[in-house]
């Protein structure tokens, strides 16, 4: 199958895919950014896509999402690899809150990425990718709904704002769009934009055509399930 590529900017530390490896893990030692804490954690070093859902998650000998260090104490997610004084003196008494602190016990590690990123007002496109993976973590946990609505508002800003992609990337991000769409069971939203992205140009006999129409018929048999992207040879 081939690879359709994620549009979204890849931070997570370590992330070395090959097509010749399968997943290794990895002990590695840690300093908590915030609070200067040692512990240990496993990391995925290498891994093997063989595939792709049609959320665009990475299925094979592959750990997916990339796995994010955590710390023990605080909760703090690591994820990139490394921080200015500047963003830490901006996080810390965020992290330190009563509100991050109860965010922490229950919400997933690209979740919590995803309100640290907020709070140093990351790129937006960032943002949609952590909230996009984090929908990955919950995939089948009541938590997806909220997820999901989380990461398509995101995603539909970026496409409001069409000075914040480029042009290559927008039908890709209209596709996850209405992917999220159809797992939410909003299947008018969905199928209105699944056929309007067939008609878009430079989409026609694309591995991307063959998707949409894969989408249309999910959408048909009012399937909100994950699936594997057909996108052909």
């Amino acid at each position: 199958m081939k690879r359709i590529a994620l549009p979204f900017a890849m931070f997570v530390i370590g992330l070395c895919v090959s097509d010749a490896s399968a997943l290794t893990i990895s002990r590695v030692p840690i300093r908590c950014p915030i609070g200067g804490e040692m512990f240990t954690t496993d990391l995925a070093m290498s891994g093997t896509q063989m595939g792709q859902n049609l959320d665009r998650r990475p299925v094979g000998a592959i750990a997916s999402p990339w796995p994010l260090p955590k710390c023990p104490k605080n909760g703090f997610v690591v994820f990139k690899k490394a921080f200015t004084p500047a963003e830490i003196r901006t996080l810390e008494p965020f992290v330190r809150s009563a509100q991050y602190q109860a965010l922490q016990k229950t919400e997933s590690d690209y979740f919590l990425a995803s309100r640290l990123m907020t709070e140093l007002r990351a790129p937006r496109h960032e943002i949609a990718s952590a909230l996009l993976r984090a929908t990955w973590e919950v995939e089948n946990d009541p938590r997806y709904p909220r997820y999901a609505e989380r990461a398509l508002a995101a995603i539909e800003a970026l496409l409001a704002d069409g000075s914040a992609l480029q042009r290559d990337d927008v039908a890709s991000y209209r596709q996850i769009a209405g992917e999220l769409e159809r797992r939410l069971g909003r299947f008018d939203a969905a199928r209105a934009r699944f056929i309007a992205l067939r008609g878009a140009p430079g989409v026609k006999g694309t591995p991307l055509e063959r998707i949409v129409l894969q989408e249309l018929e999910l959408i048909r048999r009012r399937d909100t399930a994950t699936h594997l992207a057909n996108a052909g040879d």
